[in-house]
């Protein structure tokens, strides 16, 4: 044998040996690799249905705060616009309209603060000014409407006051409600202003 087939041999044999060595090892590392991703996937699967799992129940208490805060908006509105109208029939007790106009008011910015957690940030100072804006003519005009003996004046101002009340009762405050429905509406995903 020849010096270069000695070097063959036996560095050959090495070489052989290591490529052998380095394929075994490449697809040990592969199996691994693949083991791993497999892993991960599934984790992420997981994650991603316990995401949609937590968001779908987040949209539904969202849906059924929104549906019990709309009812009482609308309650305190037209128990608001009720007591302040002009137009009244029968005799009505007022100190009783006064009372539910005022409760529903109240029991409508109760669960809005109760409930604020769930609405997002640009909402709720449109529902808090619906509040304020259903309870200041209300209040207003009870004041006057309390007067037991009123005097001339007093009367004259206190129908001013009830037309300032029931012009916001009329036109400000359903521009308000609309832009609340609307805003309701996108949260919901059922259209854009209706």
């Amino acid at each position: 044998m020849e010096l270069w087939q000695s070097l063959l041999v036996a560095f050959g044999g090495n070489a052989a040996l290591l490529l052998v060595l380095g394929f075994l090892g490449r697809s040990l590392m592969s199996t691994v690799l693949a083991k791993d991703v497999e892993k991960f996937k599934a984790a992420l699967q997981q994650a991603g249905v316990e995401h949609q799992i937590r968001f779908s129940k987040l949209h539904e208490k969202r849906a059924e705060v929104l549906a019990e805060l709309y009812k009482l908006l609308v309650a305190a509105y037209w128990q608001v616009s009720e007591f302040t109208s002009p137009a009244q029939w029968g005799d009505p007790d007022r100190k009783e309209q006064y009372a539910a106009a005022i409760n529903g008011v109240a029991a409508y910015f109760r669960f809005f603060d109760q409930h604020r957690i769930w609405l997002p940030p640009e909402l709720c100072d449109p529902l808090e000014a619906f509040a304020k804006q259903l309870r200041t003519p209300a209040i207003h005009l009870g004041v006057y409407l309390r007067i037991e003996r009123p005097t001339e004046k007093t009367l004259i101002e206190q129908g001013e006051v009830w037309d300032k009340a029931w012009q916001a009762v009329d036109d400000d405050i359903p521009k308000l409600r609309f832009a609340i429905e609307a805003e309701f509406r996108k949260l919901l995903g059922a259209g854009g202003a209706g």
